[in-house]
């Protein structure tokens, strides 16, 4: 699914008895040395204008450049800056396009017309490649939509709203990049390493050149993401709805076909060679191992095999899953250890410096597949 550029380009000098065409191999050789002077790209095939996720491929077939890109998760006014940005690049080659790139009200118009055919077929989210968990019909770059949006985007409504980028001017790519940071990256809590300071500060930039070029921003969200830096910005005050789906829930594949739904604020890996995974928001952790048991025992009997050591707070027993959840405290540390089997497959979850209730909580949503 998506929506984007998929434009050629080829000589300007054209084909005759004495018009001498481009070599290739020195054309692709200068394609390479024009993209890292022009966009510091280090592949002509991974080229960001501006949006680290969105890669603009560059690509020669013959002495003809191909030009693809997905736009849809951006918007309009990212498409067209695309083709805008590579002028330069075009000019150096002595390359035009094949047919004129639309004009910006084109591609609005084909851009809308893709996403209602999308949500025709039946398409729930696009331009959000996490699994958050959101009880809403329609997932959008920019936030959750009812059905009412739905409907009215099927009716030949504008979805302008839903994209980072809909119109042209000033400031507009800088609040596309806030936009989708408040929304994607930004953790709404205190950073816990420069990774996510770098994040937050980043998004404020572009905040702060969006409403300089007389853009609207959501100055709520600025604000409250600003007290997680612990700046206070004078003008500035939370409030609004709330944005950013990292305040959902999110699904987490783990080892040995398992996952588990954490809080979208975690952050996580694995250690050991992949044997350990961890997940941390800065106040809890969690750790989890899996294994693959002898095919005949039951669910049952695995649970079994492995004596009880704590106090047992909680047990599960649901279709082919059995589980048991024991804790104690380790010096100044709570934690909690649940194990839950589904024959032939074995999970231990660990929990550290979280209640009862929040561990049980997270423990339960352990499954196979």
């Amino acid at each position: 699914m998506g929506f984007g550029i998929d434009l050629r380009a080829r000589s300007r000098k054209g084909k005759g008895l004495f018009r001498r065409g481009p070599d290739a191999r020195e054309l692709a050789d200068r394609l390479g040395w024009l993209t890292r002077r022009l966009y510091k790209a280090k592949n002509p095939s991974q080229v960001s204008l501006g949006f680290p996720g969105a890669q603009v491929s560059l690509t020669l077939e013959d002495t003809e450049l191909r030009v693809r890109a997905e736009t849809s998760a951006i918007g309009p006014g990212y498409h067209v800056d695309v083709v805008a940005r590579l002028a330069p690049l075009l000019d150096e080659l002595e390359l035009a396009w094949v047919a004129p790139p639309p004009p910006l009200a084109r591609v609005q118009e084909q851009m809308t017309a893709w996403l209602a055919g999308e949500l025709r077929a039946g398409t729930t989210r696009w331009g959000v490649d996490r699994p958050f968990v959101v009880d809403a019909p329609v997932l959008t770059p920019l936030g959750p939509r009812d059905a009412a949006w739905r409907d009215q985007v099927l009716a030949g409504g504008s979805p302008a709203d839903a994209f980072p980028w809909w119109d042209d001017g000033p400031g507009r790519a800088a609040r596309a990049r806030a936009l989708l940071s408040l929304w994607h990256e930004v953790p709404w809590r205190e950073p816990l390493d420069d990774a996510e300071r770098d994040v937050m500060k980043a998004a404020d930039d572009d905040l702060r050149a969006a409403l300089k070029a007389g853009l609207d921003v959501p100055a709520g969200a600025w604000a409250q993401m600003l007290r997680h830096l612990g700046v206070e910005e004078e003008g500035l005050e939370p409030g609004g709805p709330p944005i950013g789906y990292r305040r959902y829930p999110l699904d987490v594949e783990l080892s040995g076909g398992w996952s588990v739904t954490l809080p979208g604020a975690f952050v996580g890996g694995w250690m050991d060679d992949g044997a350990r995974y961890w997940a941390t928001d800065g106040d809890r952790v969690v750790e989890f191992t899996s294994m693959t048991a002898n095919e005949s025992l039951s669910s049952e009997e695995l649970l079994a095999v492995a004596p009880e050591r704590h106090p047992v707070i909680a047990r599960l027993a649901e279709g082919t899953r059995c589980g048991r959840a024991e804790a104690y405290d380790e010096r100044d540390m709570h934690v909690v250890i649940g194990l839950v089997t589904d024959a032939p497959h074995v999970a231990i979850l660990t929990v550290k410096g979280a209640d009862d209730a929040w561990a049980l909580g997270v423990w339960r949503t352990l499954r196979q597949g």
